[in-house]
């Protein structure tokens, strides 16, 4: 099933750990009330690095969070993305579309299942092809044995090019759901 929103749990994360540095410095400065100058201003340096390195982990974690409206790509464009972009475009364009939930899996050991995505409750296992030649069968293998390790209702290949005749027959028969070019520029 789809965890909890990453991004939302780093920006938490770091505003917690702030919180604490704030707290320490202030039982840090409160407990030495006769040392000297010198170790306040240490304490005082190293709070503030530490929470311009939160603030900038804040940032980055905000700007994972892309947002993509329809008509900000043309297929051509999504041609020239490397696989990680594209995974990461699917979620963008399926919240665009009227998902609720969409969110990358982890990189390795994802069991061939690039995107968890939820809609109307039901839950979407996508496996991401960004090719320039046709997908083969060996995507929808993928795609029909993620859907059952994620433990999904809807198993899907989505890719910027078309399938293969033996592709889509074993989809046919399994019951993968098959997103190509068109549907890609349906989405846009």
């Amino acid at each position: 099933m789809i965890k909890p929103d990453k991004v939302t749990f780093k920006i938490a994360f770091y505003i917690f750990l702030i919180i604490v540095g704030i707290l320490i410095l202030i039982l840090t400065i409160a407990g030495t009330k006769n040392a000297d100058e010198g170790l306040i201003s240490v304490c005082i340096t190293v709070w503030f690095l530490f929470t311009a390195f939160c603030i900038y982990k804040i940032a980055r974690a905000k700007n994972r969070r892309r947002s993509c409206h329809k008509g900000d790509y043309s297929i051509y464009e999504l041609d020239e993305m490397d696989g990680i972009d594209f995974e990461h475009f699917t979620c963008d364009i399926l919240i665009a579309n009227g998902f609720e939930r969409a969110e990358s899996t982890k990189a390795s050991w994802d069991f061939g299942i690039d995107v968890l995505a939820t809609k109307d409750n039901v839950t979407y296992a996508i496996q991401c092809k960004r090719y320039s030649s046709l997908v083969g069968i060996e995507a929808v293998q993928q795609a029909y044995a993620g859907r059952a390790y994620y433990e999904c209702h809807v198993a899907v290949v989505f890719t910027n090019q078309y399938f293969t005749r033996s592709a889509r027959k074993l989809a046919d028969k399994i019951g993968v759901v098959l997103w190509d070019r068109n549907m890609l520029y349906n989405l846009l």
